[in-house]
């Protein structure tokens, strides 16, 4: 087949330079659109990177220094408030076992108080008596005004213990009441709040868990999209090799613009080298796009699906393990008021503890007055009976008034060691309280520690849960927008076809002397190819013999078919 030769007005179009432009507009369309899709890839890799991190961060968080060290706290926290119940509980008991105690001293005081009242009455019934007999009344009288003394000197000890145990039972009666109300208002509030420490850390136990298997599964998943986002951004340079080959046709078509004279012989080689180079990057840049499109727009609803599934997850981990760290950081801070509380109920039950047991040992000081009073009454009772052995038949009423008195003794002395027996294990109970409230049951660290430290772990649950809330939807929009870019792209190059027509379409191969005439050119067009193709289409439509691929190499820095290097760095 012959060389054609191209028609004038396309001759005119070339040599003006608006055959090219045509080939330049779409060519710069083609460049932008490549590097906004390249950038919009790299920005979806990198959110796809920060998306994977805040996955692998959300599970760090339980195993990092604070969580570990607030969730340590509340196990002591934990266990002190079980002390602080046991302690109520115990020193309910105490009080409880104190307050009868002393209860019942108030039956043989009284008994007591009785016998002397009647030890009273007896010394002035034998002052009658004695006023009777009429024989010397010296030894009667002495007898008569001692039993009176000692009848008031008991009557005073008695009075002095019954005030003094009236105190002990007030005193007793305020930390009863003091206790009563510490229970009322903590009690059932700190057993509720022990209950829900070990629930919530149950659950963070089991979310800790989850967040580590979710965390493995989104971050593989983002990263295996990472990857495919990798090649797609390796598959960009479809853009730059169509814009270097359309640049190559744009030179052909200058070196034949400039040709003046011989313009229209060496239309008939130039013509169809930029229809065959033309026509092949067109040809190359549609398959190569819709391959990009398809890999896209697959890549895009994995994605999808993928960050979907992955922002879902993480929100239940979040919502669970945000839940039950701000009820434990709730709790946390309501702890701290009431072992103040404690603290402050222990010491006033210390210090009403310390006045009973004082009081206490004054009236264990004034049963032994009254023990006294058993014996110089019993003493007393014998005496008299020596004196009235002398005087026969007329100390008859003073022999029954000894023999009173020797109950009245017996009386005496047993009520006297009941409120002994009393005291002695009422003063037992009175130490115990005094122990329990003094023991200290403080805690290692400090509740509002805990919970800042907890508080802590949550602001960065939250952080991580808004990364993946933003990013997701953001690189969901930016590989759609990607797609729309490369589908819309795929129009600019519609008018090379018609060009290739123009420009001589498919033709025979030249005469060889004619391609020897332009050797030169020729060959000077040829080095400016960066592509191996575009090197064996040059031979093929010149017929020129293409040397083997091994012998040729490519100018430094040029991109052949899948070598991305030059594009990516």
């Amino acid at each position: 087949m012959a060389p054609q030769t191209l028609a004038p007005e396309t001759l005119i179009e070339i040599a003006s330079g608006r055959f090219a432009a045509a080939i330049a507009g779409p060519r710069e369309t083609i460049e932008q659109a490549f590097l906004a899709m390249g950038n919009g890839l790299m920005s979806g890799a990198r959110l796809l990177s920060d998306i994977a991190d805040a996955h692998r961060d959300m599970a760090l968080e339980f195993e990092g220094k604070a969580f570990l060290g607030g969730t340590g706290q509340i196990g002591l926290l934990r266990e002190e408030v079980g002390r602080v119940l046991e302690g109520i509980a115990s020193g309910d008991a105490d009080i409880a076992r104190l307050d009868e105690t002393t209860r019942e001293v108030r039956r043989p005081l009284e008994q007591m108080e009785a016998s002397i009242r009647l030890l009273s009455l007896v010394a002035v019934n034998a002052r009658i008596v004695a006023a009777g007999i009429g024989a010397d009344q010296n030894d009667l009288n002495a007898f008569t005004g001692e039993m009176a003394g000692i009848a008031a000197e008991a009557l005073g000890a008695v009075r002095s213990i019954a005030e003094v145990h009236e105190r002990v039972c007030r005193s007793v009666a305020g930390i009863r009441r003091s206790q009563a109300e510490f229970s009322r208002d903590h009690c059932r509030t700190m057993a509720a709040i022990r209950d829900r420490l070990d629930a919530d850390l149950q659950s963070l136990e089991a979310q800790r868990a989850q967040a580590a298997e979710h965390a493995g599964k989104s971050a593989a998943l983002a990263a295996g999209i990472g990857a495919e986002v990798g090649r797609a951004v390796a598959a960009v340079q479809a853009g730059d090799m169509t814009r270097q080959r359309l640049e190559h046709v744009e030179a052909i078509l200058a070196r034949l613009g400039a040709a003046g004279a011989e313009a229209p012989r060496l239309a008939a080689l130039l013509g169809p080298l930029a229809a065959a180079q033309l026509r092949a990057t067109h040809e190359d840049f549609t398959a190569e796009l819709a391959q990009f499109v398809a890999a896209l727009e697959a890549m895009r609803v994995d994605a999808d699906a993928v960050l979907r599934a992955g922002t879902e997850r993480a929100g239940r981990t979040l919502a669970a393990s945000g839940e039950a760290l701000a009820a434990l950081v709730r709790d946390l801070r309501s702890i701290g008021p009431l072992l103040e509380d404690d603290a402050r109920n222990r010491e006033t039950a210390r210090r009403l503890g310390e006045g009973a047991a004082d009081a206490m040992q004054q009236m264990m000081a004034r049963i032994e007055v009254l023990e006294r009073t058993e014996h110089d009454v019993r003493l007393l009772g014998l005496n008299m009976a020596i004196r009235c052995s002398g005087l026969g038949d007329r100390a008859s009423g003073l022999r029954v008034i000894a023999r009173e008195l020797s109950g009245i003794a017996a009386e005496t002395s047993a009520a006297a060691l009941r409120i002994r027996e009393i005291l002695d294990g009422a003063q037992k109970t009175v130490v115990d309280a005094r122990r329990r409230a003094a023991e200290g049951r403080g805690v290692e660290g400090d509740p509002a520690v805990a919970a800042a430290q907890l508080e802590t772990v949550l602001d960065r649950l939250r952080a991580h849960g808004a990364t993946l809330a933003e990013a997701c939807p953001r690189t969901i929009a930016l590989l759609d927008q990607t797609a729309g870019q490369a589908q819309s792209v795929g129009a600019s190059g519609d008018g090379w076809p018609e060009r290739v027509a123009r420009l001589g379409g498919a033709q025979g191969v030249p005469a060889p002397e004619e391609v020897a005439a332009f050797g030169d050119l020729l060959a000077g067009l040829r080095r400016l190819y960066t592509m191996q193709r575009e090197r064996r289409l040059h031979d093929a439509v010149l017929g020129l013999p293409s040397p083997g691929d091994e012998a040729e190499e490519a100018p430094a820095g040029a991109a052949d078919d899948g070598e991305i290097d030059g594009f990516l760095f």
